[in-house]
């Protein structure tokens, strides 16, 4: 994709849009066995290019309450001179001590890549296999705030409000610095029920991003994002949502 920059067709992972709807260090939601499934639509230069599945469950592991993550984005994107398709899977494990576990397998064209990664005493190792190349990071736990996927925006306390945190980035598998900032509120409507979401924005070296989020009981709504980065533009939109016990 970094060839084509003047085609905007974006690159992403779930992680890096919005998700694993995780409370980080904000305190995991109370009630197991709670599930959030969301469909999203993906658009590019105007046009509907993708769709993006989503779910999310409170399990119990060794006595505690994490969130247990997947997605599937899907990715076809056929303009006048130019032709673009992704497949991605992404799953992860998020407790009160941040992500546990995460992996994703990504197609872009003919390339395939995986990255698979745990926490172990301390440390992020990360496993990354890349066109038959394989290559490990490991990153101390002390070295970063959150990763992306987690919401660490929900722990603003009102409008106005800023927070700077060193994000571990999945999707470029390095850490930045990430600045937030609340600043509206706005009510979403999904399947015709009325969403009061915190309009945020966040930028750091990679993208910029607005995200309209609603804190809910499996961590976080995600009802819409647009942003930009390396890899062009995009807009998400939150098509169905269903939330179960």
């Amino acid at each position: 994709m970094r060839r084509f920059r003047k085609v905007m067709v974006p690159f992403f992972t779930a992680g890096s849009l919005v998700f694993a709807v995780a409370a980080g260090s904000a305190g995991l939601p109370a009630n197991p066995g709670a599930t959030q499934e969301s469909d999203y639509t993906i658009h590019a230069k105007g046009l509907q290019v993708g769709e993006l599945r989503m779910l999310c469950k409170i399990v119990p592991r060794n006595d505690k309450k994490i969130l247990q993550f997947s997605s599937t984005t899907r990715i076809n994107a056929n303009f006048l001179v130019y032709s673009y398709a992704l497949d991605s899977h992404e799953e992860a494990l998020v407790g009160d001590e941040g992500t546990i576990r995460y992996a994703r397998t990504t197609k872009e064209k003919d390339k395939l890549s995986r990255v698979e990664g745990h926490l172990d005493h301390g440390r992020f190792l990360l496993d990354i296999r890349e066109n038959g190349a394989r290559r490990t990071m490991t990153l101390n736990r002390e070295s970063y705030d959150y990763t992306t996927m987690e919401c660490p925006e929900i722990t603003l306390q009102h409008e106005g409000a800023v927070k700077t945190l060193r994000l571990l980035d999945l999707e470029t598998l390095e850490v930045v610095k990430r600045t937030y900032r609340w600043v509206t509120s706005e009510d979403v409507v999904i399947d015709g029920r009325k969403i009061h979401c915190r309009v945020i924005d966040f930028e750091d070296p990679n993208k910029r991003c607005r995200r309209w989020i609603a804190p809910d009981e499996v961590g976080a709504i995600i009802a819409r994002q647009d942003g930009s980065g390396q890899h062009g533009s995009y807009s998400l939109r939150i098509a169905h949502l269903k939330n179960g016990a």
